[in-house]
């Protein structure tokens, strides 16, 4: 992407359009969840509301001008939302995440039906920082833009353990068992650390699974990011499986949004560091000053607290 012009007349976006945007957009739409959190971490005033809107107290601890925010079309999802997208008059529409050709087309096809000015910015880890500050520069809001690349720039730059590439199985679902494939973006952060993602045979992003699949895979570190499946680990099978005897078995934070993926957006970085060892009390207090432009309360962090526990690899 070329960085943003100062009249911020003209941008061009991860799919190679010269877009013509509004000199200061106020009303801004996001394509989807990924773009939702991007939004709501550096200029959530000018956001229209979330296409997956968190719950109560997750927008809690966000800055206060996305706490009312209501929810409004996914862009991303299958229907076509060209009349409600209308009806909320933006005068931008945002999409971050994959820059592949479903998701190009999504953005010529939505700007040419809707006549709004639709932007795609890539989504991978390491162009966080870049892409925090082209959009601060679109929404005229650098000083945010710059804390959020900033804050990016310096988890990024945490070394890579040379020693550590455990073998992880991922999952979603109350059960524990909606197993996430290798080579994914919501394992984006377990390839950036040299971690081996396993998951049984299938075809889809995530793939059903059973326990005894799990065994036979026997990953050393299991993390799963559902918290109505924390009970699930001390009961029977579960509790036989190896990682979980050997004390390697996680709840993901979630708090505002989950740290592994859910969605697969700059909530990532809390996710990388805390995979690393980080304690995820002191990450949560940090990030979510710094990126959410809310510090946490006591009750908030120790509500973090007692879902999850410090990673070791």
């Amino acid at each position: 992407m070329a960085a943003v012009p100062s009249t911020a007349a003209e941008v061009t976006d991860a799919t190679g359009r010269s877009v013509v945007i509004p000199d200061n957009p106020h009303r801004v739409l996001p394509a989807g969840p990924p773009a939702e959190v991007l939004l709501a971490a550096i200029a959530p005033a000018q956001m229209l509301g979330f296409p997956e809107r968190p719950g109560e107290a997750s927008r809690a601890a966000l800055a206060p001008a996305a706490d009312p925010l209501p929810a409004v079309p996914r862009l991303t999802g299958k229907q076509d939302r060209t009349a409600d997208i209308r009806a909320l008059h933006p005068d931008l529409i945002i999409d971050y995440g994959t820059v592949s050709p479903r998701y190009q087309q999504l953005a010529r096809q939505t700007q040419s039906q809707t006549g709004i000015p639709t932007l795609l910015f890539d989504g991978a880890l390491d162009q966080i920082p870049r892409v925090a500050r082209d959009i601060g520069r679109i929404m005229h809001q650098p000083a945010q833009a710059e804390a959020v690349a900033r804050f990016a720039e310096a988890i990024l730059a945490l070394p890579i353990p040379a020693n550590s590439h455990p073998r992880v199985l991922y999952a979603r679902g109350a059960e524990g068992l909606l197993v996430a494939a290798p080579d994914t973006d919501v394992t984006g952060i377990f390839r950036r650390l040299g971690w081996q993602v396993v998951a049984p045979d299938g075809s889809g992003t995530f793939r059903p699974s059973s326990i005894e699949a799990i065994r036979q895979l026997d990953p050393d570190i299991i993390i799963l990011a559902d918290p109505a499946a924390k009970p699930v680990l001390a009961t029977a099978p579960w509790a036989g499986l190896r990682a979980v005897r050997d004390g390697h078995a996680y709840i993901a934070p979630s708090m505002p949004f989950g740290w592994v993926e859910e969605p697969p957006s700059i909530n990532r970085l809390l996710g990388l560091a805390w995979l690393r060892g980080g304690d995820p009390l002191t990450l949560a207090a940090l990030f979510n000053s710094v990126v959410y432009g809310r510090t946490l309360t006591q009750d908030q962090l120790l509500a973090i607290a007692g879902t999850t526990r410090s990673i070791t690899p």
